[in-house]
């Protein structure tokens, strides 16, 4: 039986340092399978190919080629991928209820806003990587 921690996740963030941060706060989680990109773009390419393994994004909102919001739509809209786990992580600089209505109108699953403590991202992420086990126990079924 696999765990958890054998989910595939995608971190996308701009900001390297943040990015790293949270790859980091995942590795001692025990989560190992993590891919990052630097953009949302990137992110919508290696998604969208249905040969990467993905059970979990984890996405910033605000990033110059292309919004986390776009990520979100772009997975949604994606057949294969519409139900994926997506988690977004945003500063609280800035419109923060158009966003969460936004966020919630394309069904993310979670919603961290930085600065975050390491145990609240644990808490998120553990329960996304629940459910994403269950559902790919329904489907090996």
């Amino acid at each position: 039986m696999s765990s958890e921690n054998d989910l595939s996740i995608v971190v996308v963030d701009d900001d390297a340092l943040a990015r790293s941060i949270i790859v980091e706060f995942l590795q001692s989680f025990g989560y190992s399978k993590i891919k990052q990109f630097g953009s949302g773009d990137q992110a919508i390419k290696y998604i969208q190919d249905v040969n990467n393994p993905v059970d979990l994004v984890l996405s910033d909102w605000e990033m110059p080629n292309g919004t986390g919001l776009s990520l979100l739509k772009a997975v949604r809209c994606n057949t294969v991928r519409k139900d994926l786990h997506f988690m977004m992580v945003t500063s609280q600089r800035s419109q923060e209820r158009f966003k969460i209505s936004q966020a919630a109108k394309w069904r993310v699953d979670a919603y961290l806003i930085k600065p975050f403590r390491g145990k609240v991202l644990r808490e998120k992420v553990d329960e996304l990587a629940q459910s994403a086990m269950r559902e790919r126990a329904k489907q090996a079924s």
